[in-house]
């Protein structure tokens, strides 16, 4: 069965809100941000790269010297920052059928990481699978903020929310997200998620069209259809080759192994679905490379090391040969990108 094969993308629609928000304050964005004004493909199909954006959201940070960026660029959000999405949630009836539209639709606005609903006894969580990757705390403030304001502009009625949760590290003063969020805000937690009152699901939306919204879901699930999708055997391989990888260079036999399958019958699985052992290893270290890359914690030796290479040489080659540069010139690359 085909599952999601998330991009790690969102829409030039949504980055549209950072630049928006800086000419606001008098700024010229891409003088600021060193790069054009973001414009969508025609087929909707485009985007930018989720590393991207963070590096933007750093960049205006910096500029700015603010460190409430995310906050203050996503209480800017409108439906058109969002796309069709925002179209079809501004015409649900209740606010349960918005976020289940939401969680239908998210890859059109996040195709980044898969996004859960969990109905719990008097609350209900939604939560998002930071198994495979980690988004930024950049990233994460500004789409929980963008999340929240939309919700608020959406509902006739007060919200309820219970609990915001991120991942990534304690600032200094977590007053300013208590005060924006209305509830606790806790940092370094193992999952990022919401959690609001159950009562918040029967809240009538303000401008609610369901002739409206039949077209619009029409529309979205055509437009979903289009993203590429993985079959289940490449996502399990994919996960087991990163479990592999901290324990040195993977062998297929330890992978079929793990799968419980011969090593035959994993390659020819794999050749149906027109990959290798070889390719997918590849394709999991270099997107493992790029997220280490961006930690300046981590040596060049270390990072070879955590994707299971002896030697720092190895690393250096493979990381050469899928990208154009080495990886210490990637990471120059992306600490220009930072501060410029």
């Amino acid at each position: 069965m085909a599952k999601p094969l998330h991009r790690r993308m969102i829409p030039e629609t949504y980055v549209q809100l950072l630049f928006e928000y800086m000419e606001a304050l008098g700024h010229d964005p891409e003088k600021v941000l060193g790069e054009p004004w973001p414009v969508p493909e025609t087929n909707g199909l485009g985007g930018v790269a989720i590393e991207h954006w963070e590096n933007l959201l750093k960049t205006a940070k910096d500029y700015l010297n603010d460190p409430l960026i995310g906050l203050h660029v996503g209480q800017t959000i409108t439906a058109r920052h969002l796309g069709i999405i925002g179209a079809v949630l501004s015409a649900c009836d209740n606010f349960f059928t918005a976020i289940q539209r939401f969680e239908r639709y998210q890859r059109l606005i996040f195709d980044v990481i898969p996004a859960n609903i969990q109905l719990l006894a008097d609350s209900v969580e939604l939560s998002w699978d930071i198994g495979e990757y980690e988004t930024g705390g950049l990233v994460d403030e500004t789409g929980r903020t963008v999340m929240v304001q939309f919700g608020r502009s959406l509902i006739r009625g007060k919200d309820r929310l219970q609990a915001v949760h991120f991942i990534h590290e304690q600032p200094e003063d977590i007053k300013p997200y208590e005060e924006y969020f209305g509830c606790p805000v806790l940092f370094e937690q193992p999952i990022p998620l919401i959690r609001f009152g159950l009562e918040m699901l029967s809240l009538p939306l303000k401008s609610p069209d369901t002739a409206l919204m039949t077209l619009l879901d029409k529309h979205a699930d055509q437009q979903l259809a289009r993203l590429p999708q993985v079959e289940e055997i490449i996502e399990q391989v994919r996960k087991q080759i990163a479990y592999l990888l901290h324990q040195g260079e993977p062998e297929i036999d330890q992978l079929a192994e793990r799968l419980h399958l011969s090593r035959r019958t994993l390659q020819r699985r794999l050749i149906e679905v027109g990959t290798s052992f070889r390719k997918e290893l590849n394709l999991v270290r270099y997107e493992l490379a790029k997220s280490y890359l961006i930690d300046p914690r981590l040596q060049i030796i270390d990072i070879a090391l955590l994707l299971g290479y002896s030697e720092h040489s190895a690393f250096t080659r493979a990381y050469k040969e899928w990208s154009g540069k080495t990886p210490q010139q990637e990471r120059e690359y992306l600490n220009i990108n930072s501060i410029n």
